[in-house]
């Protein structure tokens, strides 16, 4: 009898603690912690660890899982990526957020095709990336923001319509994203009637741009088109300011955030940017996510915190579709997954496995950040 109630014990014990000894369903996360995108690495966490918080406040995943993200630095370098995906594959993450840097991301490609581990990026977003994934081509990449180039068509028709440029200036760093961004903007300019003056490709890291400054004052061009990374871009805009060239900025120049005192200070009145996401688009989702976001970190979300929020919800949207953590399967129920992208649409991935057919053209007036339109892109 002893036995038999100790026994009866045990399976009670064993029975109430289910949940607690279930495997955490973990999810790698390869970002650029260092280097010359770290602030931007920061903001795209506040939104994946928002997510994983929700998940796990809402009851984990397949019958109680609790969700863990497990996070590499890739320093925003390929080799570094390739090192940070390999790690991931041998830790058998079921689906990773990222490479955030295009070249990155790129150079990871082929890996996490060969592992069968879906990765999914809300930032990378250089052209070549939409071109390589979707069926038939690397199945298990995956992409929800716009290329470079839907951004630069939607720039390039918006710029053709206003006529607010007929000379601009490109300045991109030396790197996928820069010279991708750059390629793009010029594929538009002609269409839009406006002329290239310059084109010039600091590489990373660039801690002084004052000879390049001054020959951009010498030009005078109506625009510069700027495709550079956070910190990069930050003192290429600074060291403007502080040259006083008042210029209007274009391309994918970042329009608030770390960029807002330049903005309020008058260094970036009528400028226009092909972006992702805005965290004024009076949608009812975005506003909750905006509230959660303020009242944690007391910011506004950035782009790369809407990146990490969403990519981390579709993996697990995949994962509770597919009711499985099997690579192949979750690459399969993501395909299928449909989400309102917080611009007040709702989306799904396309052909090439992208999800980004949305584009937010963010200007400047009166020394405030404002959305001047939101344009469907195929």
């Amino acid at each position: 009898m002893k036995g038999k109630l100790l026994s009866a014990v045990a399976a009670v014990l064993l029975l109430g603690a289910g949940p607690v000894l279930a495997q955490p369903i973990v999810i790698g996360v390869s970002t650029p912690k260092t280097g010359p995108a770290a602030v931007a690495s920061e903001w795209e966490m506040w939104g994946a660890n928002l997510a994983v918080d929700e998940i796990n406040a809402a009851g984990g995943l397949l019958g109680g899982r609790k969700v863990e993200l497990m996070v590499l630095d890739n320093k925003c370098n390929p080799s570094e990526g390739v090192n940070v995906a390999n790690k991931l594959v041998e830790a058998k993450v079921v689906a990773i957020e990222g490479a955030h840097c295009s070249s990155v991301h790129l150079a990871t490609m082929k890996i996490i095709a060969d592992a069968k581990i879906p990765m999914i990026t809300g930032i990378a977003s250089n052209p070549q990336i939409t071109e390589l994934a979707g069926p038939g081509r690397n199945e298990y990449a995956f992409r929800i923001s716009p290329s470079d180039s839907a951004m630069m068509d939607a720039l390039g028709i918006y710029l053709g319509q206003k006529k607010l440029f007929k000379t601009v200036s490109i300045v991109g760093e030396d790197t996928d994203f820069g010279r991708g961004g750059a390629d793009a903007f010029k594929a538009v300019a002609d269409k839009a009637g406006v002329k290239i003056v310059s084109t010039d490709f600091p590489p990373q890291n660039t801690p002084d741009f004052t000879s390049l400054l001054t020959r951009l004052q010498q030009l005078r061009p109506d625009a510069i088109a700027t495709f550079q990374l956070g910190g990069d871009s930050i003192n290429f805009l600074r060291q403007a300011m502080q040259l006083g060239l008042h210029i209007p900025y274009t391309g994918r120049v970042e329009l608030g955030g770390r960029n807002q005192p330049i903005i309020e200070a008058g260094g970036m009145e009528n400028s226009i940017s092909a972006w992702v996401y805005n965290a004024t688009v009076d949608d009812p989702l975005n506003k909750a996510f905006v509230e959660k976001i303020k009242a944690k970190y007391k910011s506004e979300p950035y782009l790369q915190t809407w990146a990490g929020y969403q990519c981390i919800r579709i993996i697990a949207q995949a994962i509770k579709d597919a009711n499985s953590t099997d690579g192949q399967k979750v690459m399969e129920a993501m395909r299928k997954v449909k989400i309102d992208n917080l611009l007040g649409k709702t989306v799904t991935f396309d052909d090439h496995n992208s999800m980004g057919h949305y584009v937010v053209l963010q200007t400047v007036k009166n020394r405030k950040v404002a959305v001047a339109d939101i344009v469907e892109v195929k």
